[in-house]
């Protein structure tokens, strides 16, 4: 019984059916009214029995037109799921991730992500700059993660996750540097000099300063700095006992959990930027998946953040 044509027939109905209007079934196909009309017409023919009552603009269906249509309606569905999932097997959804936190963040648990959903192939590109609608068709971009106080304008974000600063330093420092508020203690600063595109060179290090309570606060010396142009840089620099960085929690705190490195005073600051996610096909189902699954995975951080550090 099924063939070509009444395949094409089932579809019409489909829509007119969810729809119950041959007007809006006719513009959703991009079909005229009367070709809507006249598959419905031909389909009844077919089956032998009408499957709407057809009012003064108004349509309604009859007992057998609502039986086919809550099968015809789960069958295409099955179908069109079943396609779109073959399709992703062999397409690439690509991240582009703020540098640190792929490295230091995401990358760590990405395979959580791959185990749960191996049909999705991921590719993460680590980069700085702002990327804005045009440049993420451009580049393929499916998803774009950003550490920025600002919002583009083009395109909504969703936030991700929060972030806080604090000093932190390695055991050995701490323990050379046993009072490091010291006054005229001299002291090197390490720092991420672009903390997100376009931010000034000490905008973390500034804001720290100005939101910590003053007893917890640097005394003025005469520092000496290291710039790097990765938060990630810096950490390492700290790791090794080469001074004090300005550290960012989402990076810090399983250093912290493993003794790496120390808080240097017991200040957290609510930083200038927060990390946002963009898409640009959020109807897509590879992006919905990877973006429900981000969020938990930072509600989930923010909780052990918590735990930690108790902000």
């Amino acid at each position: 019984m099924l063939d070509a044509s009444i395949l094409a027939h089932l579809r019409c109905f489909d829509v007119a059916a969810r729809l119950l209007s041959f007007t809006a079934a006719a513009g959703q196909l991009h079909l005229t009214q009367s070709a809507v009309s006249q598959q419905i017409r031909q389909l009844e023919q077919r089956l032998g029995y009408p499957l709407f009552v057809r009012q003064h603009r108004r349509l309604q269906l009859t007992a057998q037109g609502q039986t086919l249509y809550r099968t015809v309606s789960t069958a295409l569905q099955d179908i069109d799921t079943t396609l779109q999932q073959l399709a992703e097997q062999d397409s690439v959804l690509q991240i582009s991730c703020a540098p640190s936190f792929a490295l230091d963040w995401l990358m760590p648990r990405l395979s959580a992500f791959q185990q749960q959903y191996p049909a999705i192939q991921v590719r993460l590109r680590a980069e700085f700059q702002r990327m804005r609608r045009q440049d993420m068709l451009a580049a393929g971009v499916a998803i774009c993660i950003r550490y920025d106080p600002d919002e583009m304008a083009d395109l909504p974000g969703i936030p991700l996750l929060d972030e806080v600063l604090l000093p932190v330093a390695s055991p050995d420092w701490l323990a050379a540097h046993p009072d490091p508020c010291r006054p005229g203690m001299s002291l090197t600063r390490l720092h991420d000099s672009a903390a997100w595109d376009g931010a000034p060179p000490f905008a973390e290090w500034d804001c720290w300063q100005q939101g910590a309570a003053e007893a917890f606060r640097f005394a003025p010396a005469p520092w000496q700095e290291r710039e790097y142009n990765l938060a990630s840089l810096s950490l390492a620099a700290a790791c090794q006992g080469q001074g004090v960085a300005m550290a960012r929690a989402a990076q810090v705190l399983e250093l912290l959990q493993q003794g790496r490195v120390q808080q240097v005073l017991p200040a957290t600051v609510a930083a200038p930027a927060r990390y946002v996610l963009r898409c640009l096909q959020p109807e897509d189902r590879r992006v919905q998946l990877f973006s429900q699954w981000l969020q938990q995975a930072c509600q989930q951080f923010v909780r052990q953040r918590r735990q930690r550090l108790g902000v």
